[in-house]
């Protein structure tokens, strides 16, 4: 089984197209929509939908979310835990003054 250059399927190595370059690298495409976005298109598989290379950094964008957002979440309840602190000393002020 050889996995594709560009989309990342997984086929049979007597299926699609094996492009050999100049260089001696191997790439291989499991279909002519892949070759054709690759090198006649010229696309970044990172940034074509229907790619493995697009929802893995889909995926990690939305894990750095995630953890931005649990670190802002416990930001704001350690401020509101001492906001909630400074108000009852504030209070207890208050009914100390009136007494």
């Amino acid at each position: 089984m050889t996995k594709c250059v560009f989309c990342g399927d997984e086929a049979h190595f007597f299926q699609g197209v094996n492009l050999i370059k100049n260089d001696g690298v191997v790439d291989y495409y499991c279909s002519q929509k892949c070759r054709k976005n690759a090198i006649k298109l010229g696309r970044d598989k990172r940034k074509v939908k229907w790619t493995e290379a697009y929802k893995l950094t889909l995926k990690k964008t939305q894990s750095d979310v995630a953890k931005q957002k649990v670190k802002d979440d416990n930001f704001d309840k350690a401020r509101a835990e001492s906001k909630a602190l400074e108000v009852k000393k504030e209070a207890d002020k208050v009914k100390k003054a009136k007494k």
